[in-house]
């Protein structure tokens, strides 16, 4: 019997599938030697990149019918439908012929709720959509509809649920009933400090990045995702009031794929004469993204969403101040660290940009380098995953020997 790792993402996604990438690494470090543990993946590009890795991988591809089911008719019609004629999904069917017995899914996934009876263990990284959000992305197309159907499944039927911070356990306790014991957190750890530089060096197309106008400038990088709920609308209101105050010592960066909101923001730039205050790079290379953060002055992240986002920590580690939602100010640890934003008030931010100085820095990337060194190490991911898999064995060996 064997425990998988599940691996899927999008390189177009790069938060979701850089905060991926990372977890094999580790998880391959302490796991990949082991022939009872095997990682499994359903993109053949994705299992590409895990070998120039050097991570063997098996490959997972659904079969036709499925897929045309899925297409035409969506999951829950497929889900509905195997339930009624009691089929197993070729999912199910595969990790059956792999004699897997748990599963981790190291990201959301559908196809936790095609496991059968086999056990998993899912990733949550956040419950927005029940926060009474105005954005499209949690509304329009169902997704709000579709995400509960997911979740009321997965987090019910899985052994263990994954949360990256105490907030995001709280509410999935708040929102959904679920017992204290049966979720875990694990704090997120960038892919970038671990990066092999030798496969990810950076690409031609980088160097028409090297922007001129803003050498001399200090660089407060947003490395978002183009959504709505990412209120880059926030950076360009800061960017209006550096104009009006003629303020041409910092400039903004923000780097990210498109998700619907990029023309909107452009646009805004645009007609606010603001290109002199603020770049808006494309989809970037980790490359080009870890030497933006080397760089930089600080990082911003005005996020509604969260409470957490891998920029937190990667700032953590490159030792940048780092301006963030007063969300966080619950957690009293973080918020020694971060320079807290009100969202509801730009100046809040501007003005704090201007005061503050080096021995407030000093203080505050001090701290935050601690607190990466305390819980974003490999050994903490780890610890909480063969945690996981002892507290599984102890539950597999009533009907089973352990694995």
């Amino acid at each position: 019997m064997k425990i998988a790792f599940f691996i899927e993402g999008n390189s177009k996604n790069p938060g979701g599938y850089n905060q991926v990438l990372n977890s094999v690494v580790f998880l391959n470090h302490f796991f990949g030697n082991n022939q009872k543990f095997i990682f499994i993946t359903n993109d053949e590009n994705l299992k590409k990149e895990l070998n120039k890795l050097g991570i063997n991988s098996d490959y997972y591809k659904k079969n036709l019918i499925e897929k045309l089911i899925d297409y035409i008719f969506g999951l829950k019609f497929l889900f509905n439908f195997l339930i009624y004629f009691n089929l197993k999904h070729s999912f199910a069917k595969f990790l059956k012929k792999k004699k897997i017995r748990l599963i981790f899914f190291l990201s959301p996934s559908v196809y936790a709720t095609f496991c059968d009876d086999i056990n998993f263990v899912i990733n949550i990284w956040d419950v927005d959509h029940k926060k009474n959000s105005p954005f499209p992305e949690h509304k329009q197309d169902y997704i709000y509809e579709k995400r509960e159907n997911y979740l009321k499944v997965v987090l019910f039927k899985s052994f263990k649920i994954i949360v990256p911070h105490e907030e995001n356990k709280n509410e999935l306790i708040k929102f959904y009933n679920i017992p204290s014991s049966k979720i875990t957190i694990q704090t997120f750890i960038p892919y970038l400090p671990n990066m092999d530089t030798s496969i990810n060096k950076l690409k031609s197309d980088d160097e028409k990045y090297e922007l001129q106008k803003i050498k001399k400038k200090k660089i407060i990088l947003y490395p978002a995702t183009f959504w709505a709920h990412k209120n880059h609308n926030y950076i360009i209101e800061a960017a209006k009031i550096m104009f009006k105050e003629n303020n041409e010592d910092f400039h903004f960066v923000m780097t990210g794929s498109d998700r619907g909101n990029l023309n909107h923001v452009v646009k805004l730039i645009n007609s606010q004469n603001l290109s002199d205050y603020i770049s808006v790079l494309p989809l970037i290379s980790n490359s080009l993204l870890k030497k933006l953060y080397q760089d930089c002055f600080a990082v911003i992240m005005p996020t509604d969403s969260g409470p957490t986002n891998l920029p937190l920590y990667e700032a953590m580690y490159f030792k940048k101040p780092i301006f963030y939602s007063n969300k966080m100010d619950s957690d009293e640890e973080l918020k020694e660290i971060i320079f807290s934003i009100d969202l509801s008030d730009v100046y809040s931010f501007t003005k704090k940009l201007k005061s503050i100085n080096s021995n407030n820095i000093q203080t505050k990337i001090t701290k935050g380098f601690d607190y990466y060194n305390k819980f974003c190490k490999k050994e903490s991911l780890n610890l909480t995953y063969k945690s996981i898999i002892d507290e599984f064995n102890i539950q597999y060996s009533k009907w089973n020997k352990k694995i």
